[in-house]
């Protein structure tokens, strides 16, 4: 009988650290006006990030994601007084050196990598190209939980230096503890995250 009662409660908790945690999650993607760097760039660059992914405010389209996590409200925009990043951005832009490319916050459950459906980016303006008109942001960002919310970021700017147009991304990884605000630094461009249950 306590044997019986032993394994019901380790199947029990093991069930629970299982299970993906609901988080608050806010970012901020924004452009440098004045980018002034050395670094040499690959213009061969090409974007490349997960395609399967969910779209903040359409949650229903993605076929990768619980319906049951969406009928919670998962991956929908938070209203303006629900989210903190935006007064920094308004900081910033009133300096003349950055522009906002993408902000948004939502609710979302986060669990191992392989569970979790990273989420896609888009903003900034709409660049012409000779395969057509492309965001100037694109990409996603990769979250999971192990002992800590880890970050994945594969985000790509499309930007000009010297009359030539080309890629640049951020695609270093962060461990993420607290609610603190994590930069992620490039010289054209940077991101802020911040996730909080």
């Amino acid at each position: 009988m306590r044997r019986a009662v032993l394994l019901m409660i380790l199947a029990t908790m093991a069930n629970s650290a299982l299970a993906a945690g609901w988080y608050k999650v806010e970012v901020l993607v924004f452009a440098r006006n004045y980018p002034v760097s050395d670094e040499i760039w690959d213009t061969g660059l090409q974007p490349r990030y997960a395609s399967q992914s969910v779209t903040i405010g359409a949650p229903e389209q993605s076929d990768y994601v619980s319906a049951n996590a969406v009928a919670r409200g998962a991956w929908q925009p938070l209203s303006e007084e629900e989210t903190s990043l935006q007064f920094m951005m308004e900081r910033m832009a009133s300096t003349g050196d950055y522009r906002e490319l993408y902000h948004a916050g939502w609710r979302q459950p986060i669990g191992n990598k392989s569970d979790t459906t990273p989420v896609y980016l888009s903003g900034g303006r709409s660049i012409v190209t000779d395969d057509g008109a492309v965001p100037e942001l694109e990409g996603t960002l990769q979250f999971s939980e192990s002992r800590f919310v880890h970050v994945s970021p594969r985000l790509w700017l499309n930007t000009e230096s010297n009359g030539e147009r080309f890629y640049v991304d951020i695609s270093q990884g962060r461990r993420l503890t607290g609610s603190d605000v994590y930069y992620f630094d490039h010289p054209m461009f940077g991101m802020l995250v911040r996730v909080a249950q």
